[in-house]
């Protein structure tokens, strides 16, 4: 799965980068992503998605998937600020072994392109802030084979 995976999200990188709508908006809005989330993400394997409080207009954060057995699947480290004047997620990605998918100095980056008080997208990545402290953030990938699949993440708020 993690090949498979891996391919999508480059694909996903690729397909969605290039089609933003810059949308108004400041990074403090997110707050309330600050905390230690956890829940079930491919396959229904755990997942831990953590961010610190913004610090000069950057929220910092990473994510773990783990397997079904519990083994590290990857990695992600996380940012999200303004670029080019747009709130943009950015992000790379890393194999247990903490060897990077992306080459050395790329990054990809999701700009926002729409949100209501509860929705954020950026490019294909989707937070949907679900209660006070649950979150489902979606993926819109491409497959090898060119089909499209969603891939979801649900969390719950284990920690501020």
């Amino acid at each position: 799965m993690t090949a498979i995976f891996k391919n999508a999200m480059l694909a996903c990188a690729l397909a969605f980068t290039t089609t933003a709508i810059a949308q108004p908006a400041a990074v403090d809005e997110l707050a309330w992503l600050e905390g230690t989330w956890e829940g079930t993400g491919i396959d229904g394997a755990p997942v831990t998605e953590v961010y610190s409080s913004a610090a000069n207009g950057q929220f910092i954060g990473h994510f773990r998937q783990l397997k079904p057995d519990g083994s590290a699947m990857f990695f992600e480290l996380i940012t999200i600020g303004k670029r080019n004047g747009v709130v943009t997620y950015s992000l790379k990605h890393f194999n247990p072994d903490l060897t990077g998918w992306e080459e050395q100095n790329t990054v990809r980056h999701f700009p926002l392109t729409s949100r209501t008080d509860t929705r954020w997208e950026f490019s294909g990545i989707i937070y949907d802030r679900t209660g006070q402290d649950s979150m489902t953030v979606s993926v819109n990938a491409k497959a090898d084979d060119g089909s499209e699949q969603k891939l979801d993440f649900r969390f719950k708020r284990v920690k501020r």
